[in-house]
C-alpha cells in the first residue's frame, strides 16, 4: 500500500505543478490582452542620414543657423545647462538625422516623422 500512496503523492504533485503553470500561462495571457492597440502610420517619404556627433552639429546649423551646443543659462530652475543636438527630422525635406546605432535618439525622430511636433514650445 505503501508504494499506491507514493505514486499517488507523486501523480497528484506534478498534475498540481501542471495545473499551477497551466493557470499562470492562462492568466498572463489574459493579462496581455488587456489594453492592446494597433496604430498605423504610412511614411510615404522618408529619408535616413546617419551622422557622426561633429557632422550631426554641422548639419543643425546649416538647416536652422543656430549652433547644436547652446548654454542655457537658468534652464531649470537656478541651474545652468548645456543643450546639444543629438538628432531631428527636417519636417521641410522628411529627413531624419541621427547618428547610426543610436536606437533611443533615432526611434524619437522617427516618433516625429509618424507623429509630428509633440515637443512644447519654448
Amino acid at each position: 500500500m505503501s508504494r499506491i500512496n507514493e505514486f499517488v503523492e507523486k501523480t497528484l504533485k506534478k498534475f498540481l505543478i501542471v495545473a499551477g503553470l497551466c493557470l499562470g500561462v492562462v492568466s498572463m495571457v489574459g493579462c496581455s490582452q488587456q489594453g492592446r492597440y494597433i496604430e498605423t502610420h504610412d511614411i510615404l517619404r522618408l529619408n535616413v542620414v546617419f551622422l557622426d556627433n561633429k557632422s550631426l552639429q554641422d548639419m543643425w546649423k546649416s538647416k536652422t543657423g543656430q549652433p547644436g551646443i547652446q548654454f542655457q543659462p537658468w534652464l531649470r530652475g537656478d541651474l545652468a545647462a548645456v543643450k546639444t543636438v543629438r538628432g531631428f527630422y527636417d519636417f521641410s525635406t522628411e529627413t531624419l538625422y541621427c547618428p547610426k546605432w543610436n536606437f533611443e535618439v533615432c526611434g524619437h525622430e522617427l516618433h516625429h516623422a509618424a507623429l509630428g511636433h509633440f515637443h512644447p514650445n519654448h
